[in-house]
């Protein structure tokens, strides 16, 4: 049960003045727009006391989703329940990080009703083909209690929104010592020797993130940006405008000192039930959301919090495949760039912050 520190912000149901619009998803959640009656245009006025109206005689919202999205669980064997990835995010992750640096996370009720009617929006967009087809079949856990309302992240009048993941900031404990890529750039080798395809613009090293290069940090921010779901509209200036704010910011760093704390051993000898080792885990697939000003010299700043926090468990036999994959990079030799049999020298891996130092 999720204890009274856990409190709900707001009940959604059926009769609550509010209509949903589908905006995206991943794996384990999708995440909706929150309009009120009026329609797509939603007014500040509309935000106020339940139970009143505006005054053209709209019903307001509860002003505490002023500027959230909300995100409801898929109803999926691996996904952990809003209340324990909540519960996971208040004691494991919140003190880590300062607030202005995550995704606020507000605890609301749900009824089946309201559930429902989400999941009427996704066989919608599926009948229009409008829904991407990996995720197709899958729908909202009707079950589950809970949702939470989230920071709003997309882009508004002053701002473009990007988004990436930073992945793995430092090396796996458990590659070898003469390695030649880090985890993330060894996964990424390997997948793309089997979908035979060559290196991408999009490819990004997380290493150079916060290894203190600026023309390393000024190169990966241009490839994560086009890698991101955000606009690409004057996509050089944003990532000169992150240039000073990273180096600057401790946020990366911040991440990558706390997945190296929470995994010391790596998932060949970690304990993979244990809370630090589970929170390792969940940092290191979480993801940095940046606004950014369209304009320098308006007043607006830079925004940058971490979110898609929720729990990583070894639980639906994901610890055996995390082991899987960790052997298999080690014994293919992807870590240490030898992986094709005909050849004991290591190849250059144009990507990898690794690779380049050993050249």
């Amino acid at each position: 049960m999720v204890t009274t520190r856990f409190s709900t912000i707001v009940t959604l149901d059926q009769g609550t003045p509010i209509d949903v619009h589908y905006f995206a998803e991943g794996a384990a959640n999708v995440v909706f727009i929150l309009y009120s009656k009026r329609g797509i245009r939603t007014l500040d006025d509309d935000f106020g006391q339940p139970g009143t109206t505006t005054k053209d005689g709209v019903l307001r919202i509860d002003p505490r989703l002023k500027g959230k999205l909300l995100r409801l669980r898929k109803d999926l064997p691996f996904t952990a329940s809003v209340a324990d990835s909540k519960r996971h995010f208040e004691e494991q992750i919140k003190h880590l990080f300062p607030a202005e640096s995550l995704v606020e996370q507000l605890l609301c009720n749900v009824t089946c009703g309201f559930v429902v009617k989400c999941n009427e929006e996704l066989r919608s967009l599926e009948g229009h083909k409008l829904r991407p087809e990996k995720r197709l079949g899958v729908y909202l856990a009707e079950g589950e209690p809970y949702a939470t309302a989230i920071t709003d992240m997309r882009s508004d009048d002053q701002h473009a929104c990007y988004e990436f993941k930073p992945k793995w900031l430092a090396q796996s404990p458990t590659a070898p010592p003469d390695s030649k890529r880090c985890r993330t750039c060894a996964l990424r080798a390997m997948r793309a020797s089997k979908e035979a395809r060559s290196p991408e613009r999009t490819d990004f090293c997380p290493l150079t993130l916060v290894d203190g290069n600026q023309d390393h940090l000024a190169s990966t921010l241009g490839r994560a940006l086009r890698h991101s779901k955000g606009a690409l509209l004057h996509l050089l200036d944003f990532a000169q405008q992150l240039i000073p704010f990273f180096e600057k910011s401790p946020l990366l760093r911040l991440l990558r000192d706390l997945q190296i704390e929470k995994d010391p051993k790596g998932i060949l000898k970690a304990d993979p039930s244990h809370v630090d080792f589970m929170t390792a885990m969940t940092i290191r697939d979480c993801t940095l959301f940046l606004k950014i000003p369209y304009y320098e010299g308006t007043g607006a700043q830079i925004e940058a919090r971490l979110g898609d926090l929720d729990l990583k468990t070894p639980d639906g036999n994901k610890a055996e495949y995390w082991r899987q994959i960790e052997q298999q990079l080690i014994d293919e030799g992807w870590y240490t760039a030898t992986e094709h049999k005909t050849s004991t020298k290591a190849e250059d891996d144009p990507v990898c912050l690794l690779s380049r130092k050993a050249a």
